[in-house]
């Protein structure tokens, strides 16, 4: 199919420094995306804009958010996306899907908010998780995505929106979109680049070290954990936001350094920046191929035969596929993140809540590196992709330890399209040459569903788009719908097809290289670069030697939920248990003085509980914790606040 491109008004960016030789002799490609292609250099290039795929939705035409008369982006999410039940992938695809999609979402697109505009999204009244108090003025943070300088003015001047990172499938996600940023992470030795002790990545100290000082030169890296200051450094700034993704940026750190080592080997004569830049080649090489040939087939996509560099395409990633289609990842999340060993054994310190990792490198440092995260993301199914979220993102997305509940990650991505005009989900189809849909059963053949996307939304015109593209029903072999198939498919072909450095046409790589970067999968990336030595051919499938299959993610022994949360004196503990067993559980201070422990019952299922925190005790962040005799644990924190 053929998307055709609304176009964007033309403008232009002003480099600094000058270039020494000319785009046509250019060997290596720019940090900044600048100069691929050479009659329109800036194509792709750092702060250029996102374009669009459909019309501008603007309520004024260039500025106010979409949709002001849809439901509440809470509501819908308590409505649609609460996930009390899990539901593994049918295909039985792996944590790695979703792993390496965020990997490369964060190598092609990086929308900056403007804290200066903020809108935020309001709680409805008694919500569960946010207002218990039922006090009305609850709000989830949020503020609006930055704007092109000079753009959103009036009428035929809308806002546009410029990506902070190249647009091309580069690898800025491991060197960085400026040369400055790269220079950081580079040794200027050997072509390598800095690690940290036990071979991860530098931390943003003095010299990479955890201990060290503080650099106050070093790339900024974003942080929404105020107990974590030392933070790993890559080159993009999201990189601490899980371990999971924190390891996949490590192993391709440790590719390139070993590339480094090979090619030393072969051409002793090279400079840094040669080793560096080559390296650099290959390893750009190895992510545009497991993209196009490994990870898209996984979710069913397959890429129309590649025909060679097509300089009138352009590569810019639209708003569609940035604020809502590519976003399809958030469903696929589990709650759980799995450390296990290399025959599939759990590791002593056990599994990991997701919500523990947000911004949080310390488990990479104090527990066993980055194996354990490798080997769990193969061994663990990826989560159903549906109209569900783990509470990990829809209730405490980002909550920094001991610091209370979080934000929610479905009404964010609902209100994210809304604030950059992106358009319903019918006049998307529409827009890319689907049909319109004319009844909600035409999405989704779940009655009941269907009845509730009824009642919030009224009309299948009004349905906002990161909503409709995950109720759609999933076409055959794929991961998801039509249209949001549609739309990734296009944007990566795009992407390969009018990049002039594509890995298959790189004059810098010789065919023999080519060839290699066709053979590598990821988990050849996997096996050179860590102790891990049993892997399966295809990471984005579960590993059928770690019998997962036999585990139902969501009802893992003592699987916990808590609610209310905050509360003023009292709590439901919904307890899950494998078999009849007798629990020990404790209730911490957040300085660790247990203020209450005991005993509980559990029989097969979901065993709910009513406790209580002591009116005396002080408002603040307490720790439930729960033990099996056979060494199953968990635990969760209560937020105590006072009765209004």
């Amino acid at each position: 199919m053929n998307i055709r491109l609304i176009p964007i008004q033309i403008f232009c960016i002003a480099f600094l420094g000058l270039i020494s030789a000319s785009l046509s002799a250019q060997e290596v490609r720019s940090y900044n995306g600048f100069g691929n292609n050479i009659d329109n250099p800036h194509y792709g290039t750092v702060r250029s804009p996102l374009s669009r795929l459909a019309p501008i939705a603007f309520e004024d035409g260039y500025a106010s958010p979409a949709a002001t008369e849809r439901a509440n982006p809470r509501q819908i999410s308590n409505v649609l996306f609460d996930q009390p039940d899990g539901k593994a992938d049918e295909d039985k695809r792996s944590d790695y899907i979703w792993v390496f999609g965020q990997f490369l979402d964060h190598d092609i697109t990086l929308i900056p908010f403007d804290d200066n505009e903020p809108i935020n999204i309001e709680v409805p009244p008694c919500d569960e998780m946010f207002d218990p108090n039922c006090d009305g003025i609850a709000q989830i943070p949020m503020s609006r995505s930055i704007i092109l300088e000079g753009t959103g003015t009036g009428e035929g001047n809308p806002r546009l929106f410029p990506n902070q990172i190249t647009h091309w499938l580069d690898g800025s996600g491991v060197y960085g979109s400026t040369e400055e940023h790269a220079n950081w992470l580079r040794t200027f030795q050997g072509g390598k680049m800095k690690v940290s002790s036990g071979d991860l990545l530098p931390f943003n100290t003095i010299d990479g070290e955890f201990n060290s000082p503080i650099d106050p030169n070093a790339p900024h890296m974003d942080n929404m954990n105020p107990l974590s200051t030392r933070l790993f450094v890559a080159g993009d700034p999201r990189i601490n936001e899980n371990p999971n993704l924190m390891s996949m940026h490590t192993l391709f750190v440790r590719e390139h350094n070993r590339l480094c080592d090979e090619l030393i080997l072969q051409h002793p004569d090279w400079s840094d920046e040669e080793l560096f830049q080559h390296a650099r080649r290959i390893v750009i090489g190895q992510i545009q191929n497991i993209t196009n040939h490994e990870w898209l087939p996984a979710i069913g996509i397959e890429l129309d035969p590649y025909a060679g560099y097509q300089p009138d395409v352009r590569p810019e990633v639209s708003v569609e596929f940035a604020s809502a289609a590519f976003r399809m990842g958030h469903t696929l999340v589990s709650s759980r993140i799995i450390r296990m060993d290399d025959h599939c054994d759990p590791m002593p310190s056990g599994d990991m809540d997701l919500r523990s990792g947000f911004f949080n490198p310390r488990p990479l440092i104090m527990e066993e590196g980055i194996e354990p995260f490798l080997k769990g993301m193969s061994a663990q199914i990826q989560q159903f992709f549906d109209c569900k979220l783990v509470d990990d993102l829809r209730n405490f997305l980002f909550m920094a330890p001991e610091a209370g509940l979080g934000m929610d990650l479905a009404s964010i991505n609902i209100n994210r399209a809304r604030e950059m005009g992106v358009p319903d989900f019918n006049t998307i189809r529409e827009s890319i040459g689907l049909e319109r849909i004319v009844d909600f059963e035409d999405i989704c053949q779940n009655d009941n569903f269907n009845e509730d996307m009824k009642n919030l939304y009224g009309s299948v015109d009004n349905i906002d788009p990161w909503v409709g593209f995950l109720a759609e029903d999933k076409m055959p072999e794929m991961l998801f719908g039509r249209t949001v198939a549609e739309i990734i498919k296009e944007q990566f072909q795009r992407l390969r097809d009018a990049d002039r450095f594509y890995f298959e046409i790189d004059p810098g790589l010789t065919p023999q290289e080519v060839e290699e970067i066709k053979n590598t999968r990821m988990a050849d990336i996997v096996l050179r670069n860590t102790d891990i030595n049993l892997m399966q051919e295809n990471v984005f499938f579960a590993a059928p030697e770690c019998d997962m299959t036999k585990i139902d993610l969501a009802r893992i022994n003592l699987e916990m939920k808590i609610y209310p949360n905050p509360t003023v004196d009292y709590f439901n503990l919904a307890l899950y248990g494998t078999s009849e067993q007798e629990i020990e559980y404790e209730i911490s201070s957040s300085a660790g003085q247990v203020m209450e422990s005991g005993q509980m019952s559990l029989t097969p299922g979901m065993n709910p509980f009513s406790m209580a925190l002591r009116r005396n005790w002080p408002t603040g962040t307490y720790i439930i914790k729960v033990m099996s005799r056979n060494g199953d644990i968990n635990s969760g924190r209560i937020l105590k606040v006072e009765n209004k």
